[in-house]
């Protein structure tokens, strides 16, 4: 009798203090995706001349996968960049690292243009990553943009990842 009411207590256990969100099905070797990356930004902006502005940026949200489930998806991402623009158009490039549910994490380099009408727009690959990530490799696009005359945007991303 006492074992069968341990047994108990351990399936009770675990289906109380063991959360079925966090279970993830094992990532394929290599696929594609598409998502969307809602942000805040901070920066600090410094006008060098007339029209000539310099900004370092900090951009941090969560990325979903489209699928709803998946590749990244839930992810925290925290991205850092320089932004350089004359009259509101010019390059932007920095660096993500996106951390999963499991703290798996992988991080990105990315690259593009800005452009008043359109937004931000580019492109990026990753560079490596820890755990189920370690490894991998796949270039990606993104179009960000802010909304309104806020500090929080969206970037949609979209492109493919290689595991060894």
């Amino acid at each position: 009798m006492k074992i069968h009411g341990a047994s108990h207590l351990l399936f009770l256990l675990a289906v109380f203090l063991v959360e079925p969100g966090y279970a993830h099905a094992e990532l394929a070797k290599k696929g594609t995706y598409s998502g969307s990356f809602g942000f805040s930004a901070s920066s600090s902006a410094y006008q060098l001349e007339q029209g000539h502005t310099y900004t370092q940026d900090v951009y941090k949200g969560i990325f979903f996968n489209d699928s709803g489930t998946g590749f990244l998806h839930e992810s925290s991402c925290v991205c850092f960049g320089i932004t350089d623009t004359r009259e509101g158009s010019g390059s932007a490039n920095g660096y993500c690292e996106l951390t999963d549910m499991d703290n798996d994490k992988v991080f990105l380099v990315w690259k593009g243009t800005v452009d008043p009408e359109v937004g931000f727009k580019g492109d990026f690959k990753w560079t490596g990553g820890t755990g189920k990530y370690a490894g991998i490799e796949g270039n990606n696009s993104f179009q960000a943009v802010l909304i309104g005359s806020t500090s929080q945007g969206r970037g949609l991303w979209k492109g493919e990842w290689k595991l060894p």
